[in-house]
């Protein structure tokens, strides 16, 4: 009866530590993820205000040769 107890017992302990070995492992390629996702995002924002600019350059143009 002791034997058997103690089996359970360190089957539970081992899932126990896998489940947190597992849950500790996803949430640092979570934690990766979204670190990569807002550098993307800062890359993708900074490519938007450029073209931004270049969009009001072109509008300014177009107006200035209208005008003349």
């Amino acid at each position: 009866m002791t034997g058997e107890i103690i089996s359970v017992a360190v089957s539970a302990a081992a899932g126990i530590l896998g489940t947190w070995v597992k849950l500790n492992t996803d949430m640092t390629k979570m934690t990766a993820r979204i670190d990569a996702l807002e550098k993307n995002q800062d890359h993708v924002s900074t490519a938007l205000r450029e073209l931004m600019e270049g969009v009001n350059e072109i509008k300014i143009l177009l107006a200035k040769n209208r005008v003349e």
